[in-house]
C-alpha cells in the first residue's frame, strides 16, 4: 500500500513538472517523410520588430540517415542563420535547433507563410551510395501589430433582489500585447452595486484571462424587470494608444417571495417567466405526505402480521 501511494505521487510529481516546463508555443506544424520528422513550434501570434523563437525538432525514422539541413526562407522575417546542419542522426534519436526570427517593421497584419525546405541523405539496403532527399513546406504565420481583445460573459444562474449574484466571462487577446486594461458594469434598469470593476496591468498576445463581477441589484423591486447589465472597457498597446472593449448580457431580476427557496433561473414563455423556484409550503406538505404514506405502510404491515397470528 505504502509503495503504490509512493509510487503515485512519484508519478503525479513527473506531469506536474512536465507541464510547468512545456515552452510556452501555441502552434505546431509537423513535417512528415517516411524515413525523417521534423516538427516546428512557435506562438501563434507574432509582433512586427519582435523577436521570437521558431523551435524546431528533427526524429530519424530510418538507419543511415546524414547529412540533415533543414532552411527556413520568409521575406518577412529575418532568420540569422536561416539554417542548421546535422551530419547524421541514429534511428529513433531526435535533435533540436532554436530559429531566433524577428517579424521586419511593415510587415502588414495578417497571414504570412515561410518556406521551409529539408535535405538529407539516406542509404538504403541496395543501394551503392546514399541518396539525396529534399521534402520542402509551407508554415503559416500571424502577425499582429496592435492588441486585440475579446469579451466573453457568462449568464448569472439567478438574480435576486438585494442578494449578491456573479457575472463571470473572460477576456482573450487575439493581437499583440495588451496593457491597462479597465472593465467596470453597469446597467440603466437597475442599480449594482458591490464589486463591479476590475484593473488588469498585461495580458500578452495569445493569451486569456478568467474574471468575476460579485455584484447585487436594489433590494426592492417594485415589479420583475429583464435588465441588460454592460460590461465595457479599455485597453492600450504598447505605445499608449487606447482601444474600447464591451459586451452585454440579460438578467431576469425579481423580489425573492417570503416562502421561496431555490434560485431565479428559469425560462421565458411568450410574456410568461417560469423559474424552478419551490415554495416553503410545497416542501412541508411534500414532507407531511411522505411521513403520511409511511405510517399508512407500518400500520398495513402490522395488520398483516396480526393476521398472520391468528391463522396459526
Amino acid at each position: 500500500m505504502g509503495i503504490s501511494r509512493k509510487f503515485s505521487n512519484y508519478c503525479f510529481l513527473i506531469i506536474f513538472l512536465s507541464i510547468l516546463f512545456v515552452p510556452t508555443y501555441a502552434i505546431q506544424n509537423n513535417i512528415t517523410d517516411p524515413n525523417l520528422q521534423t516538427s516546428l513550434n512557435y506562438p501563434d501570434i507574432v509582433i512586427q520588430g519582435k523577436e521570437f523563437v521558431l523551435s524546431s525538432i528533427v526524429k530519424a525514422m530510418a538507419d543511415q540517415v546524414s547529412n540533415i539541413t533543414v532552411t527556413i526562407t520568409c521575406p518577412e522575417l529575418q532568420i540569422q542563420p536561416n539554417s542548421f546542419h546535422l551530419d547524421k542522426l541514429a534511428k529513433d534519436s531526435t535533435f533540436g535547433n532554436d530559429f531566433n526570427a524577428t517579424v521586419k517593421n511593415g510587415v502588414p497584419d495578417g497571414n504570412f507563410v515561410a518556406n521551409v525546405e529539408v535535405d538529407y541523405f539516406v542509404k538504403g539496403f541496395f543501394d551503392p551510395q546514399p541518396v539525396k532527399h529534399v521534402v520542402t513546406q509551407t508554415t503559416q504565420f500571424f502577425a499582429a501589430s496592435k492588441p486585440f481583445l475579446s469579451l466573453d460573459l457568462q449568464d448569472p444562474s439567478d438574480v435576486f433582489a438585494g442578494e449578491p449574484f456573479s457575472i463571470k466571462g473572460t477576456i482573450t487577446n487575439q493581437g499583440a500585447n495588451a496593457h491597462n486594461i479597465e472593465l467596470s458594469a453597469f446597467s440603466s434598469e437597475i442599480q449594482l452595486t458591490g464589486k463591479k470593476s476590475l484593473d488588469i496591468t498585461d495580458l500578452d498576445a495569445g493569451k486569456s484571462i478568467d474574471f468575476e463581477f460579485v455584484v447585487q441589484t436594489q433590494k426592492e423591486l417594485s415589479d420583475p424587470t429583464q435588465a441588460t447589465i454592460h460590461v465595457n472597457g479599455t485597453y492600450s498597446d504598447d505605445e499608449g494608444k487606447t482601444y474600447p472593449i464591451d459586451n452585454s448580457l440579460s438578467v431576469f431580476a425579481r423580489q425573492r417571495g417570503m416562502l421561496e427557496i431555490g434560485d431565479a433561473n428559469g425560462i421565458w414563455i411568450g410574456q410568461f417567466f417560469i423559474a424552478p423556484v419551490v415554495g416553503v409550503g410545497t416542501i412541508v406538505s411534500s414532507v407531511i405526505g411522505f411521513m403520511i404514506f409511511v405510517w399508512h405502510y407500518k400500520n398495513k404491515k402490522k395488520q398483516k402480521q396480526k393476521k398472520t397470528r391468528k391463522t396459526s
